[in-house]
């Protein structure tokens, strides 16, 4: 019992004591690679990890740590054996040191003339003031090597071989081996730019591969497919092409329909009709068939064969001697037939003049738009100037201010003060009143309409007293003066008396505003 005790406590001291040493050993790694990351920092190479350079050329490699350094040693491709570099050192072969010096972590190289044996793996070690041990970085050097031709297929997915039809799906390779880098590659359809993929940048590969595909259409007959291969040894691309050949049956169009036919006169219709291949053509013409190329029975109607436009395009021409009014009512259809399908197409004559076209671009929509906001604009500072007395209506606005008034409300709102001071502050911004422009004086109390009217004159004071006075002897109605205004109503009724009674739509009240301005003697006396 007290031996098998014993044996498990030797157990778990022996356990307790192998722990304790992995511990202290991993801690021990831990802090050598601390301090190794510490000491030992990471080079920064520029250009980063590839470039391409053409025989000849310049080309300037930079090793760069955060660190002073002591040592700073490359190796070039094709040179051999390792180069020691040093600031101020003569250049050797071509090849001198390239920075800003060790005190910066510069480690630098110029190679002044590339050459085609510097392909390759280049490699830069450098010695920190840290650290006993190199650090190394390298990038790849491609000495640029154009390739020779390129070469372009272009296959059919759907039927196979090089006859294609509208509708077919198609392949277009574009391939250029031994060029190093590979060159940059594009497909062109006429001049449109076919893009689909992209399979390199800076490929150390020899050749140069691009797919692309596209769904074929009638349009698509005629073009060219152009493959173009550009490379950085190359003073100008690479190119291959082929003619692309396309299948479909005649296409349908809109009503064919023509103008200015005179009758008693020889007429002319011409037609364009697109199929390939070629087709067969006939006339419909009333009754009669025609097949081109023929004649009718009375020779006063003749076809001529296709003619070749390019493209799939077909010309034929009708020709019609001495017009008459029934060629202009009958139906003329021409029908086209190849091996993929047919098509009819109707003809229309007329001895109308053809009508004017009226198709307006965006440009013409945007202009119209404009204009029209233009000239919205310039009715409304019209008006605006108008009745607020501004720019070439400023003349006129003291004037109508002063001495216009639609009601008797408005009589007695200017002043002496007003009045007499108007010449020395220049003249007052009116109110716009909307009424006083576009509609008539109406009088508020009877709703007929006014005649008003107003004057200034230049009375005393004794004067205005003496006016006052007989006024209201008189028994009329009493003047006001308001701050200086005198406001009468005139009763025209004894001066109307021995004329012809007006009718009642005709009868106006006439009003008069009397202005006081001050005598010269007392403007003097003022002063």
């Amino acid at each position: 019992m007290c031996t098998e005790e014993a044996t498990n406590r030797r157990k778990m001291m022996l356990t307790t004591t192998t722990t304790v040493a992995w511990a202290c050993f991993l801690a021990v790694l831990c802090a050598t690679t601390v301090k190794a990351k510490s000491t030992s920092p990471e080079i920064i190479i520029e250009p980063h990890n590839v470039t391409a350079v053409r025989v000849g050329n310049s080309l300037q490699i930079m090793c760069r740590v955060p660190q002073p350094i002591l040592v700073c040693r490359v190796e070039i491709p094709g040179e051999g054996n390792a180069i020691l570099l040093s600031p101020g050192q003569l250049a050797e072969d071509g090849i001198e040191y390239y920075g800003a010096g060790f005190d910066k972590g510069h480690c630098g190289v110029r190679i002044a003339r590339v050459k085609e044996t510097h392909d390759g793996l280049f490699k830069c070690s450098v010695a920190t003031t840290n650290s006993r041990q190199e650090i190394n970085a390298g990038l790849n050097i491609i000495v640029a090597k154009p390739p020779k031709e390129i070469f372009l297929k272009a296959s059919n997915l759907n039927r196979g071989g090089s006859a294609h039809i509208k509708g077919d799906q198609i392949i277009v390779s574009c391939y250029a081996p031994n060029g190093r880098p590979a060159p940059n590659i594009s497909i062109y359809l006429g001049n449109d730019l076919l893009d689909e993929t992209q399979q390199y940048e800076h490929s150390i590969q020899p050749t140069g591969i691009k797919n692309v595909t596209h769904v074929l259409d009638w349009k698509d007959n005629g073009k060219t497919i152009r493959c173009v291969g550009n490379h950085i040894a190359l003073d100008k691309p690479l190119e291959a092409s082929m003619l692309l050949d396309v299948q479909f049956p005649p296409q349908p169009r809109t009503i064919f329909e023509r103008f200015g036919y005179v009758i008693g006169r020889q007429g002319s219709v011409n037609i364009t009709v697109y199929a390939n291949p070629k087709p067969d053509f006939k006339w419909k013409i009333g009754d009669e068939v025609i097949f081109a190329g023929q004649t009718d029975e009375t020779n006063r109607l003749q076809t001529s064969t296709a003619i070749d436009m390019g493209d799939g395009g077909w010309g034929l021409i009708l020709s019609i001697n001495n017009v008459q009014k029934s060629d202009t009512e009958k139906e003329y259809i021409l029908e086209a037939r190849n091996d993929l399908g047919s098509e009819s197409y109707k003809l229309i004559l007329s001895t109308s003049s053809e009508p004017a076209g009226f198709d307006l671009d965006a440009g013409s929509i945007i202009g119209i738009v404009v204009g029209v906001m233009v000239l919205v604009l310039i009715i409304f500072l019209i008006v605006f100037a108008r009745a607020t007395g501004r720019w070439c209506f400023a003349g006129r606005s003291s004037t109508r201010n002063l001495g216009e008034s639609s009601d008797t409300e408005s009589a007695g709102r200017y002043s002496r003060s007003e009045v007499d001071g108007s010449s020395s502050r220049g003249r007052r911004r009116p109110r716009i009143n909307l009424s006083r422009l576009f509609g008539r004086n109406k009088d508020k109390v009877s709703g007929a309409d006014t005649d008003t009217m107003r004057t200034v004159v230049t009375i005393d004071d004794e004067k205005l007293q003496t006016a006052e006075a007989v006024a209201q002897e008189g028994k009329t109605n009493p003047p006001t003066s308001e701050g200086g205004i005198v406001y009468a109503e005139l009763d025209l009724t004894q001066q109307q008396q021995g004329a012809a009674p007006r009718r009642l739509n005709e009868d106006k009240t006439e009003y008069a505003e009397i202005l006081y301005t001050k005598p010269e003697a007392e403007e003097a006396a003022d002063k």
